[in-house]
């Protein structure tokens, strides 16, 4: 369990400042924010790379604020996967067993065993790190850092640099690295996908402060704040005032308590040429559509009011859609949150 508490640091003009969390034994708890909100730097603050001047970072009930790195037991994983070039794969793993008082334990040749095995780099054991594609290099730092048996696992944007496909087999692989080890695991991301198939729990960060954490599910569905719903992808954010007179939507409005906003997400707004079995149905105009390849992200007129919805290419032509075409839209109660200024 890691717990952080009331944790400051100051950087040059950048803080972060009050941040108060717990991560349980066993989470894949990821922090998500814009560039430059400080993920990387709370990430570093744990693995005890960046001195904190308040608070305490505490790890299965352990004070470590004032502990070096390598006195915490953690083990962190960049981008850059910064291997050895002069070792071969298999020594580049084992690397970190030279400063285990322990290192000749047989434990850690099961855990070498069994890593290779997961990660499927039986074939490369021997070839140095000039000759690996990325997708190999990133297994390998896998391992290195796994070997160990860390209490904690750290993971600075691991996937950001390789391609789509390569990504999700190393995805997949992390998942059941993840399910296999129970290893408490702490990760970095730009990427919605990647943190929503991973992630047990996330945290939002803005500006060195952590303004939303919960399960994943939890903070995509119902964000709480104006910036966290337009962060996470919650594109139909309407205010009370701005529903009144609007013919159907009185219905929704009633929803909310004024000054505060009605959100709901894109994927959840259905489409059809016919009213929909949905609770709130308009009639709407498609106004615009954008092709993203594997959806479509349509806008649409409803008196007034601009709502988007997001098809996948077979429904849009099942459907016969096509830009000035009058259709019906809806969706339920249960699929709306009532979101903040704040």
């Amino acid at each position: 369990m890691i717990q952080i508490r009331d944790l400051y640091l100051c950087l040059d003009k950048f803080y972060l400042d009050g941040v108060n969390l717990t991560i349980n034994s066993g989470d894949f708890f990821v922090f998500l924010g814009p560039t430059g909100s400080g993920k990387t730097v709370l990430l570093e603050s744990i693995a005890g790379l960046k001195p904190v001047q308040g608070g305490k970072v505490i790890i299965n009930g352990e004070d470590v604020t004032d502990k070096k790195p390598e006195e915490r037991n953690i083990t962190i994983c960049y981008q850059d996967c910064a291997l050895f070039p002069h070792m071969s794969v298999k020594d580049n793993i084992k690397y970190g067993l030279r400063f285990k008082k322990d290192k000749n334990n047989s434990k850690y040749r099961q855990n070498f065993d069994l890593l290779v095995g997961l990660l499927k780099i039986e074939h490369i054991l021997d070839r140095y790190p000039l000759y690996l594609s990325g997708g190999e290099k990133q297994r390998v730092a896998l391992a290195r850092a796994l070997i160990v048996g860390p209490d904690i696992l750290l993971l600075d944007e691991p996937l950001a640099a390789l391609d789509v496909g390569i990504k999700e087999k190393i995805e997949v692989e992390l998942k059941k690295l993840h399910q296999a080890l129970k290893t408490t695991t702490v990760m970095v991301t730009h990427d919605f996908r990647e943190a929503y198939y991973l992630a047990n729990r996330v945290g939002i960060i803005k500006n060195g402060k952590l303004i939303k954490t919960g399960l994943i599910e939890e903070v995509f569905q119902k964000p709480g704040s104006l910036f966290v719903a337009k962060f996470v992808g919650i594109k139909n954010l309407f205010q009370k005032e701005k529903l009144q007179g609007k013919a159907g939507f009185e219905s929704v409005g009633q929803l909310l308590p004024d000054g505060d906003y009605l959100g709901v997400r894109p994927e959840h707004i259905v489409i059809s040429n016919v009213e929909p079995l949905t609770e709130h149905v308009f009639k709407g105009v498609i106004s615009q559509t954008k092709n993203h390849g594997v959806f479509l992200e349509l806008d649409i007129a409803c008196q007034g009011v601009f709502i988007k919805s997001f098809l996948t290419p077979n429904r849009y032509g099942e459907l016969d859609l096509f830009d000035g075409k009058n259709i019906f839209i809806g969706f339920n109660s249960k699929q709306v949150c009532v979101v903040s200024e704040q």
